[in-house]
């Protein structure tokens, strides 16, 4: 499968997410796009706790037009850290 109705799910939580604590609907999300993946090419998460880091880290490939290619399992840690060390510095997206 593409992943479309996991990407449909998580696009529904963070519109529930927005509206829940911003008490206001995700403006703009008609101009949001829904980037099918190739299950062929696409790197996925061999265990069952770094969901939530892959999540993290397609959007940012995806969001700066960066081959997915350079993400995988054998580099998740390194992944963890970048998004630990962008907190830190306070130069993650929110």
């Amino acid at each position: 499968s593409d992943g479309m109705d996991y990407l449909e799910a998580i696009m529904q939580y963070v519109k529930d997410e927005h509206k829940d604590k911003k008490k206001a609907p995700l403006p703009n999300d008609d101009e949001w796009e829904l980037v099918p993946c190739d299950p062929r090419t696409t790197p996925r998460q061999l265990n069952g706790f770094d969901c939530g880091v892959f999540t993290c880290m397609f959007i940012d490939f995806l969001s700066k037009d960066c081959p997915l290619d350079s993400l995988g399992q054998e580099r998740i840690t390194q992944c963890r850290e970048r998004i630990a060390l962008s907190i830190l510095n306070g130069t993650a997206f929110v």
